[in-house]
């Protein structure tokens, strides 16, 4: 079982992309002096849970469909689990009183083992309430908005045609439009406590070895047309010892992204030189193609974000 709290900040390049877009299809903006784009903590979370899926890991909150092509129900999801899942469901008796006041047995899944068969339940958590089941797992898994650290904040226009006609009569075919932003750099705080979970639950190493793989691909995996163009670029990943009382601030206003786009962790550095003592180890991933980092420490432990 992994009970150790971990930190880390996760970095994603993107260019000619769209990687979160509002209503009006323009990347997510903050209401500061620059116009600041940002992505919300959404955006993240839909692609690591794809990352999941395509990896073949059991994921609980997406969109499935049924034969007739419409999408399930919370209620018909928990079915269709609770079917695939039939030889493994743990079931527990508990006592209840019926209209008339006596008390009787009665056989319910066991829902923090049910649970804790998803991995995505098990980072983010869940509300769920279907019949008398209604409960909320808080995640040991939180991550920020993703704000940007380059200082550009340009989208543009492109005109697209489409190869047919939008009804009928028309001589020409349709127009229309996508747009993208010419290059961010956006910086995400996360924080793992797995101690949030309830009993019954748990992460393990092997949770903790998927959730690094996830963080330092979800958004190359996610090659849509708006968002092919944002990248992972870096991951950094900090765990402090057992029972450390250490709490870190949010870090990604500590992370520089300079004109030559070069991310410079100096800041992240000099704070956590200060708490050595605290922290078990931090591991930095990216890649010489992808980015330039500045500001690393000879004594972390050093990876390709590509592998």
């Amino acid at each position: 079982m992994f009970t150790k709290r971990c930190y880390g900040i996760v970095v994603l390049k993107s260019e000619n992309s769209n990687w979160n877009a509002d209503f009006t299809k323009y990347p997510r903006r903050l209401p500061d002096e620059n116009a600041t784009i940002f992505a919300t903590d959404k955006s993240a979370k839909y692609a690591i849970r794809k990352f999941f899926l395509d990896s073949g890991e059991k994921v609980f909150v997406w969109r499935t469909f049924k034969e007739d092509g419409k999408p399930r129900s919370l209620d018909e999801t928990d079915k269709y689990w609770q079917e695939v899942l039939k030889d493994e469901i743990k079931w527990i008796i508990q006592k209840k009183k019926n209209k008339n006041g006596k008390e009787e047995e009665i056989k319910n899944i066991d829902r923090y083992d049910f649970f804790n068969k998803f991995i995505d339940v098990k980072l983010f958590g869940i509300t769920f309430a279907v019949g008398e089941s209604q409960m909320s797992i808080t995640g040991p898994f939180q991550i920020s908005y993703g704000i940007n650290r380059y200082n550009v904040n340009i989208p543009f226009v492109v005109d697209i045609a489409s190869p047919f006609r939008n009804k009928e009569g028309d001589k020409q075919t349709t127009l229309g439009d996508e747009i993208k932003n010419l290059k961010s750099y956006y910086v995400y705080d996360f924080v793992l406590n797995p101690k949030n979970l309830p009993d019954g639950m748990e992460l393990t190493d092997d949770d903790i070895s998927k959730l690094k793989e996830a963080l330092k691909k979800f958004a190359t995996n996610l090659n849509t047309t708006s968002k092919i163009g944002t990248e992972n670029a870096l991951l950094l990943f900090i765990t402090l010892k057992e029972n450390s009382k250490l709490v870190l601030p949010t870090m990604k206003n500590l992370v520089d992204v300079n004109k030559d786009e070069i991310i410079d962790l100096t800041k992240i550095s000099n704070l956590l030189e200060n708490y050595g003592n605290e922290i078990e180890n931090v591991e930095v991933y990216y890649n010489d193609s992808i980015c330039k980092v500045a500001g690393i420490k000879d004594n972390w432990e050093k990876g390709d974000i590509l592998l």
